[in-house]
């Protein structure tokens, strides 16, 4: 299913002749400079490809010949390659390692190109044939340094022609019937498109931009031992134009700037549709929606963009259907998500979903709807990106320290609407307990969970009318430690860094002492003429929680703890509101 999806993906793109999706035979690799040759094969120049991105300069991505897979030995590509192949010469000097790659690069040109009469493949000829790998490095550096071009990969064009030689037409034709006449493999039946008595690919392009992967690239179908075959074959049953279908769709949407990838933890996921849809332009924005902004000095189109994703998610979070924002999108359109993660030279499939895009917002909608809680500070996010959720939820905040299976579980609950993990309430209250803070973020993770993994009805904001013995409890340490700031402003450390832990799992060991010391907390402000009406305002509210309950409880469970947390968030956050409508 994967592979099929795919597979019709990348023949959906390469019918749009303005997607930039490569044809059979070729693959999108990074490439730094072109070497400039006169018609006679003299070098004049090395021009360079790379692209500015921030303040470091890129590879540029270009369709060139198909790549070669290097697992082991010497194997050159066809007119582009490494330096050492194309000057015999690298970092490491003109060694023989890097003569008999020059050499492989020398023969496959031979090869290939013994029926392609172009002045341009003529002159890389010369090129080569007159090349001295002695002498690379001083060559080169006539037109750019050395240590920038030895490493990098590198084309070739015609001087005072537009274009490269490898995207020239004889070239091409002759590269394309090579490729063909040289694939000596069995016939079969591809398992991707059903069609008969094709050939078979023996290796498949490797898949690069997995977070965490081998540079080289990883793989999703691969065999190299006798103990993965299957019914006596020792190879998927893929034909080489599916092979190469799937892979090049793939490492597409993993470029650095697809905008059909995001990063969760270890997991890269990338998504598609089986036909074109706004969607595809605008699903990344779901899990890190761009920040609401009044200044006027930002770009108008940024500005419309992030006006429409917050208009999409206020509607599918509040019950609405997409289309009564967008009434141009097709909620029924076929979506596909895909989860990958790197596992040696494999990659591990971490998540597949395939489903109408309506079902997907929807499930997405619930999910903010049970994070929907209200803000600690204004300048927070209405719809907190999954990210900076698990970073409340690492060590220090860092995203380095964030859980891969909690992510990964986290992103899969986000979107097929199952339960959230079940580790996530324990690993916020561990955060809580160690940091003494109960922030908006967490206070959103654990109303998620409990509403969903609990089925516990939780409020966006205080509610005075709950019972909750957890949730009145937490109230009720809100207001000890609000009274005690009063008393005591500026105090080194107050309840909350103390017992806000022990309050929350063992109450009845706590709260008597703290009622205690609230007695005297309240009892200073008496004594101020100024603090006196809040002294009265905080006994009375504390004698209101108390009459809620009858005892203090040895002990709370994980998610009475939670409850409890969501009492204490609330109770604060009402306190700050009343503050400032007052002033």
């Amino acid at each position: 299913m994967i592979l099929q999806a795919l597979n019709i993906y990348y023949e959906r793109m390469a019918s749009d002749q303005d997607s930039g999706m490569p044809s059979f035979g070729t693959s999108v690799e990074n490439i730094s400079f072109a070497l400039v040759l006169a018609a006679d094969g003299t070098l004049r120049g090395v021009e360079d490809l790379r692209e500015q991105n921030g303040k470091k300069l890129r590879p540029r991505k270009m369709p060139v010949p198909a790549a070669v897979t290097r697992t082991s030995g010497v194997k050159a590509n066809f007119l582009w390659d490494k330096a050492a192949y194309l000057f015999g010469a690298d970092g490491d000097g003109p060694s023989e390692s890097n003569r008999l790659r020059f050499d492989a690069f020398n023969e496959l040109l031979q090869v290939v190109g013994s029926d392609i009469e172009d002045s341009g493949f003529s002159a890389v000829r010369s090129f080569l044939q007159s090349w001295d790998s002695e002498q690379a490095e001083e060559l080169i550096g006539h037109y750019q340094p050395w240590e920038d071009v030895c490493n990098a990969s590198l084309v070739f064009r015609l001087d005072g022609t537009p274009g490269f030689i490898h995207d020239r037409q004889p070239v091409q034709r002759e590269w394309l019937k090579y490729s063909q006449e040289n694939s000596a493999t069995p016939q079969v039946q591809c398992l991707i498109t059903g069609e008969e008595n094709v050939p078979l690919a023996r290796v498949h392009t490797p898949i690069k931009g997995v977070r965490g992967g081998q540079t080289s690239g990883g793989y999703i179908v691969s065999f190299n031992a006798t103990a993965f075959t299957s019914y006596g074959q020792d190879k998927a049953a893929v034909a080489e134009t599916s092979a190469f279908a799937y892979t090049t769709a793939l490492n597409a949407l993993l470029t650095g700037n697809s905008r059909q990838k995001i990063n969760i933890g270890d997991t890269t996921l990338v998504f598609w549709a089986a036909c074109a849809s706004p969607a595809e332009s605008f699903f990344a924005d779901l899990f890190d929606p761009p920040g609401e902004t009044d200044d006027a000095t930002d770009n108008e189109d940024d500005q419309q963009t992030t006006s429409k994703i917050h208009g999409l998610l206020r509607a599918i979070r509040d019950g609405r259907r997409a289309t009564d924002f967008l009434p141009d999108l097709d909620e029924d359109v076929q979506f596909y998500i895909l989860g990958l993660s790197p596992n040696a030279a494999r990659l591990s499939i971490r998540f597949w979903e395939a489903n109408s895009l309506g079902t997907l917002l929807s499930r997405v909608g619930k999910h903010f709807e049970q994070l929907s809680i209200i803000q600690q500070f204004d300048n927070e996010p209405e719809f907190p990106p999954l990210w900076r959720l698990l970073c409340q939820t690492a060590t220090i905040g860092k995203t380095e320290n964030v859980s891969p299976v909690l992510a990964g579980g986290m992103a899969r609950a986000m979107l097929t609407g199952c339960r959230y993990p079940q580790n996530l309430l324990p690993v916020v209250l561990e955060r809580i307990r160690a940091e003494h803070n109960v922030t908006y973020f967490r206070a959103a993770l654990i109303k998620a969970y409990l509403m969903r993994n609990k089925s516990t009805e939780v409020s966006v904001s205080l509610d005075l009318n709950r019972t909750d013995l957890p949730y009145l409890l937490g109230r009720l340490f809100a207001v000890l430690e609000k009274a005690q700031e009063e008393a005591i402003p500026n105090a080194n450390a107050t309840i909350k860094d103390r017992y806000l832990a022990s309050a929350s799992a063992t109450p009845g060991q706590v709260f008597h002492m703290l009622l205690k010391n609230s007695a005297n907390h309240i009892a200073k402000l008496r004594k101020n003429p100024e603090k006196r009406g809040r002294a009265i305002y905080y006994d009375i509210m504390t004698q209101d929680i108390i009459a809620g309950f009858s005892d203090y409880p040895k002990m709370l469970k994980a998610e009475e703890q939670g409850l409890f947390m969501i009492g204490y968030y609330h109770q604060r956050k009402d306190f700050y509101t009343k503050k400032n409508q007052e002033g």
